[in-house]
């Protein structure tokens, strides 16, 4: 394992932090996106497609966050630290776009999503100023 600096760590857990939040928001959001409907006695169970795509994209951001993480602690992260750090601003900025999303309930509706979204502006908020210490950092050296 490499070497690892304070920055770096952070880094580390928070994009585990992230994706574990994005994935428990999506497997919320799959849940319960089910919609029954009933015509004529019978009953028809469905998804609703818009949750659906709400559910893969977190997945996605999930695993792109989980894959970013663990290239930037390799010895490839850290030559490259100032790369890292731009997507690290990018991938924080698209949490806190997702947490007000959320917030204001233009996503789809879930059980939790107050405390999902608060989440996701702490850990959005924490990954810009780690990314752009990050790049300073790297800038520095």
């Amino acid at each position: 394992m490499p070497n690892l600096n304070h920055i770096t760590l952070t880094g580390l857990i928070l994009g585990f932090a992230g994706a574990v939040l994005d994935f428990s928001s999506g497997y919320l959001i799959f849940v319960q996106s089910k919609i029954t409907t009933n015509t004529m006695g019978v009953s028809v169970t469905g998804y609703n497609s818009f949750a659906v795509v709400w559910g893969v994209g977190l997945f996605a951001l999930g695993g792109l966050l989980i894959i970013t993480t663990v290239a930037s602690v390799s010895s490839f992260g850290n030559m490259r630290m100032q790369f890292f750090g731009i997507l690290m601003v990018v991938y924080g900025v698209v949490m806190l776009l997702t947490g007000e999303l959320m917030y204001s309930q233009i996503a789809p509706m879930m059980i939790g999503s107050f405390l999902s979204s608060s989440a996701m502006f702490v850990v959005g908020f924490l990954m810009i100023l780690n990314g752009v210490l990050m790049v300073r950092n790297r800038a520095m050296m």
